[in-house]
């Protein structure tokens, strides 16, 4: 596979809470159906030549034990960069693994750890720094990645583990937790790898690898009702804001030698909420292992890997345009100027947050991607240093 420019320069993983300077300036435009490339020294990342959408990036040192915090055009500054005097909260220090973090109406981060609690935090908008807003003992299962989803509206959390899901409500003055009554609600299926809500904030979905189970939950008090399980290898879905259409994958990447998949699988939900058994099937250039579905529901981004490649396993990020009326998946375009396993878009739908790989380098690093109106990726700020792919983003409330 050969990269048409370098766009992540990628360091190695230092100590706790070092990080490496930028190390060169390199700016991709590029819109769906074309790509063009060229260096570039401003060091601002979007169309326009300005870093000017103030965002933050809170992921897992996971050899610290700990949190870490970048932010982009903090205090005006049009960089992307580690944020000034960042202390990690003190309850995640050396809690074990994490299954997932969400990031509710811009102002509180949870995430479910294997010490049995979801930790909840309170984001300081203007510096982007943690206080603890509440801490919820669940009871989860030591070393298991109990994967989380929130409420499109941000009334409620939802923990997945194999003993079933559990509801919390969200306070939104404080950010506090309480859990919903009937938690945890049986799921029908194995320990979740992954949970989603649809765009309209009617239905969860709760996946283990091998089946799909369906639930309703009510607006007003978070109650889920089974609706059903599919029988479904999909390990991701991602809903669209209609509320229409959850897209998934399956995350089967050659793993162990395993078959690549290298289809989005487009799932119509039902009036009860329940998916289609036969989704359409959209082939792709590459093997997705991550995928997301912009804010205003008209793009879609996978990032992808092929454990099977005698190169890098790390494979370029594709676009396409979506439509809500049918479903259908078009203009696929292949961003070759970025490799990536795994990204998130912010709220507004300005910047993707990549974790990415070089073909000639081991350590990941973190980019923050602009995205045109059209589709379109470019990128002209430096990455961040090391990065965890356990990660959330927000932009400026």
């Amino acid at each position: 596979m050969t990269m048409k420019v370098r766009a992540l320069l990628v360091a190695a993983v230092m100590a706790t809470t070092m990080w490496l300077a930028g190390c060169g300036h390199y700016v991709c435009g590029a819109g769906f159906g074309d790509t063009t490339c060229s260096s570039n020294g401003t060091g601002t990342g979007n169309q326009n030549g300005s870093a000017s959408q103030r965002a933050f990036m809170y992921f897992m040192d996971d050899k610290a034990g700990q949190m870490a915090a970048v932010g982009l055009d903090v205090d005006n500054s049009g960089t992307f960069a580690p944020i000034a005097n960042w202390v990690p909260p003190p309850t995640l220090t050396l809690n074990g693994s994490d299954g997932g973090m969400v990031i509710v109406n811009k102002t509180y981060l949870y995430m479910p750890y294997s010490d049995g609690n979801l930790y909840g935090y309170a984001i300081n908008t203007t510096t982007g720094a943690l206080s603890v807003a509440s801490t919820t003992g669940l009871n989860l299962p030591p070393f298991v990645e109990s994967p989380i989803a929130a409420d499109p509206s941000g009334k409620f959390l939802f923990v997945g583990t194999a003993a079933g899901v559990y509801a919390l409500s969200i306070n939104t003055t404080s950010g506090a937790l309480s859990l919903v009554t009937g938690s945890p609600f049986a799921s029908g299926i194995g320990q979740p790898v992954q949970m989603a809500t649809d765009g309209a904030g009617k239905y969860l979905y709760a996946m283990d690898g091998t089946n799909i189970s369906e639930f309703s939950y009510s607006s007003t008090t978070g109650v889920l009702t089974s609706v059903g399980v599919l029988g479904s290898p999909m390990k991701m879905l991602a809903g669209e804001i209609s509320g229409k259409y959850m897209l998934g994958i399956t995350r089967s990447n050659g793993a162990g030698g395993t078959q690549l998949d290298n289809n989005v699988y487009v799932f119509s939900i039902g009036s009860s909420g329940a998916l289609s058994s036969q989704p359409t099937i959209v082939s792709t250039s590459q093997t997705p292992s991550y995928i997301i579905v912009s804010p205003n529901g008209l793009l879609v981004y996978t990032f992808n890997q092929d454990d099977q490649s005698p190169t890098s396993p790390t494979e370029p990020i594709v676009g396409f345009s979506f439509s809500s009326s049918t479903g259908a998946l078009t203009n696929p375009t292949t961003y070759s100027g970025f490799l990536s396993s795994i990204g998130k878009m912010d709220q507004t739908g300005q910047y993707i947050f990549a974790v990415g790989e070089e073909t000639n380098a081991t350590a990941a690093g973190a980019l923050a991607i602009a995205v045109s109106g059209s589709g379109g990726l470019s990128s002209a700020l430096p990455h961040t240093g090391a990065a965890g792919s356990t990660f959330a983003v927000t932009d400026e409330p």
